[in-house]
C-alpha cells in the first residue's frame, strides 16, 4: 500500500548568494512543470476534438511538434513536444512524470465527465513529481547549529540541491518512516516536492508492505456512519457468541466530542462575519478576512484529525476480533437522504457529516491489513 507523508523542507546552505541561486533553480523548475502540465492538457483536448471547419487533408497535413496529423497520440505528442521546449532547461524526468500524472488526471476526468466543467488547469502550488532515484543520498548526519550544538538531522539532494528535512514535534511519525526507507524496510516511490508560498514540502510516497494479521473472513464487523454519533458498530453473531453472550455494540466518538466542537468552530466563523461588517476597509480582502479563514483552517483540521483517529478505532476493533470485513450498513440510502435534505434547503446534515472522507480513511486503513471492506446500499 502506498501512502504520502508531508514533510517541510528548506535548503541547507549558508552562503547567502548560492542559496539564492538554489532557489531560483528550484521555481524555475516549478514553473517549467506547471508550463508542461497545462501544456499537456490542452494538447490532449485538442488531440480529442479535431476542429469541425476542417477538411479531412487539412486534418492530415497539420503539424504538430514531432510528429504529423493521423500520427500525433495522446502517448508521443506532449513528450515531444515539451522535450522540444524545455529540453536543456528541466529535469526531463521530472517532465517525464508531470506528463504521465497530467495524462491520468484526463482520463479521470474523462471518465467523470469532464464536458460537464472547464478543463483542469495547474497552479503554481502544484506538486512536482519526481522519480525515487532522483532523492540522492538520503541520509541521517549529525551537524552543528548556530549555536554550535551538535544535533542530526535528514539530508538528501534533488537536482543538486542540498535539502534538510524539518519534523518539528513529529506527532505522525514522519521520522521512523524516512529512517525505515534508508534502512530498506520500506520502498520510496515517486515523490513529490511542493511549493507552497514561502515553504517548500516533500510530498514523500511510500510503498508499506501490508502487516499480516490473523482473519477470519467468516467475521463480519458491521458499522452505521451518523452524523451525531460518528461511529456505531457491531459483530454479527456468530462473531458475538465467542467473546459476549449477546450482541455487543461499540460506539467510536460522540455528539459531544465531535459534532458539539465542529459547531463551536462554526459559530466562531459566524460571529467573524459579521463582526468584519465593522472592520476599517481600505487594507484588501485577504487582511480582513484573516480571522475567517483562520477559524475555517481550524475546523477542517479538527475534522481530520478525529476522522483519522475513528477510522484507527474502527479497524483496530476488527483486527481486535479477527474480523475479516467491514461492512457500512445502509451507507447509500442514508447518503441519499441527506442529499435530497440538502437540496429542500434543511443542509445541517450534509454541512456537518463528512461521510466521504471517513469513508476513505477507512478503506486506506483496511488495505494495510488485509480487510475488506463493502458498502451497503
Amino acid at each position: 500500500m502506498v501512502i504520502t507523508r508531508k514533510i517541510e523542507v528548506f535548503i541547507c546552505e549558508d552562503d547567502k548568494e548560492l542559496r539564492r541561486a538554489y532557489y531560483d533553480k528550484l521555481y524555475a523548475n516549478r514553473d517549467i512543470a506547471v508550463k508542461v502540465a497545462n501544456m499537456a492538457m490542452s494538447h490532449l483536448f485538442a488531440l480529442d476534438n479535431t476542429m469541425p471547419y476542417l477538411s479531412d487533408e487539412d486534418k492530415e497535413t497539420i503539424t504538430f511538434l514531432g510528429v504529423k496529423g493521423n500520427k500525433a497520440t495522446k502517448q508521443n505528442a506532449p513528450y515531444v513536444a515539451a522535450s522540444q521546449l524545455f529540453k536543456g532547461q528541466a529535469d526531463m524526468g521530472m517532465v517525464s512524470c508531470v506528463l504521465q500524472n497530467a495524462q491520468k488526471m484526463y482520463q479521470d476526468d474523462r471518465k467523470n465527465g469532464m464536458w460537464n466543467k472547464s478543463l483542469r488547469s495547474y497552479k503554481s502550488n502544484m506538486p512536482v513529481p519526481f522519480k525515487a532515484d532522483r532523492f540522492i543520498n538520503l541520509r541521517f548526519a549529525e551537524y552543528e547549529d548556530k549555536e554550535g550544538k551538535k544535533r542530526e538531522g535528514c539530508f538528501f539532494t534533488l537536482m543538486g540541491i542540498p535539502f534538510q528535512c524539518r519534523f518539528g514535534r513529529d506527532r505522525s511519525g514522519n521520522r521512523l518512516i524516512v529512517e525505515r526507507v534508508i534502512s530498506g524496510e520500506y520502498k520510496m516511490c515517486t515523490s513529490s516536492i511542493q511549493v507552497d508560498g514561502r515553504k517548500v514540502f516533500l510530498m514523500l510516497c511510500v510503498d508499506i508492505p501490508q502487516k499480516e494479521v490473523k482473519l477470519n473472513e467468516d467475521k463480519t464487523l458491521y458499522a452505521f456512519l451518523g452524523v451525531m454519533n460518528p461511529i456505531v458498530c457491531t459483530c454479527d453473531v456468530r462473531a458475538a457468541k465467542e467473546y459476549d453472550s449477546g450482541m455487543k455494540t461499540f460506539e467510536i466518538g460522540t455528539a459531544e466530542e465531535f459534532n458539539y466542537r465542529r459547531r463551536q468552530i462554526q459559530e466562531a466563523v459566524r460571529r467573524c462575519q459579521i463582526n468584519n461588517r465593522y472592520s476599517v476597509g481600505g487594507k484588501g480582502r485577504k487582511k480582513k478576512c484573516q480571522a475567517i479563514d483562520r477559524w475555517h483552517d481550524k475546523e477542517n483540521n479538527y475534522v481530520d484529525t478525529k476522522l483519522h483517529t475513528y477510522s484507527r478505532l474502527l479497524v483496530d476493533l476488527a483486527v481486535k476480533h479477527s474480523c475479516g470485513k467491514i461492512v457500512l450498513m445502509n451507507q447509500t440510502h442514508r447518503e441519499d437522504d441527506a442529499k435530497n435534505e440538502n437540496a429542500e434547503g434543511d443542509n445541517f446534515v450534509l454541512r456537518n457529516w463528512t461521510y466521504y472522507g471517513l469513508k476513505e480513511k477507512i478503506a486506506y486503513k483496511c488495505k494495510m491489513y488485509g480487510i475488506k471492506m463493502e458498502v451497503q446500499k
